[in-house]
């Protein structure tokens, strides 16, 4: 039986107002995968070695490139995968306030820091009810390049005594860093789809 495979990113929008993390959860990752592939290539949407390339949001120019996006969602639609995503509203009208993540001498990057940690823990907890054994695989840290994110995603959801577990089974199996566009993990550009449609 395949394991869950579960797609993490982040997007913001144009004027980082809005934070979006979001996954796409995929209880039979490799039917997902194929069917997305398999509409890429029927739109012709390849390489000159005939592998698919990579969509996202922003491509989303022309009616062609529309046309491959929609093939994504269609193949995330006839699938039993789901998607979660929590919208950020960073701006100081919506009350969010970094001096709620730490002491006022900490820097302001700790503290964003730790409010992303906190809404991805939020995000993957109410995501993936039930589920142990699973991989989890996050797109590209941008936001998070260098410090101790995966590390502590990692011992809450991947430990067997980590919060998350379940009679010592962990959410997760492994949890590592990906490039979604590499063919093998293109179900991730899925959730960058979804998180445009945001």
């Amino acid at each position: 039986m395949a394991r869950t495979i579960v797609y993490f990113d982040e997007s913001y929008d144009n004027e980082r107002r809005f934070l979006v993390l979001a996954a796409v959860i995929n209880p039979r990752p490799k039917r997902i995968h194929q069917s997305f592939l398999a509409a890429k290539k029927r739109l012709g949407y390849v390489d000159a070695n005939g592998a698919a390339k990579e969509i996202k949001y922003s491509y989303c120019s022309t009616n062609y490139l529309f046309k491959v996006a929609v093939g994504g969602i269609d193949s995330f639609a006839e699938s039993d995968s789901w998607f979660r995503a929590i919208v950020v509203d960073q701006s100081p009208e919506s009350g969010f306030d970094l001096r709620h993540f730490g002491r006022s001498n900490e820097s302001t990057a700790l503290k964003q820091a730790r409010a992303y940690k906190k809404f991805t823990e939020l995000l993957l907890r109410d995501s993936c009810p039930g589920i142990t054994g699973a991989t989890l695989l996050v797109d590209r840290m941008t936001r998070t390049s260098g410090d101790a994110f995966l590390t502590l995603i990692t011992e809450l959801f991947a430990n067997p005594d980590g919060a998350y577990a379940t009679q010592g089974n962990p959410t997760f199996s492994s949890v590592g860093e990906i490039d979604s566009a590499l063919e093998q993990y293109h179900v991730g550009q899925i959730g960058d789809l979804l998180q445009g449609v945001v």
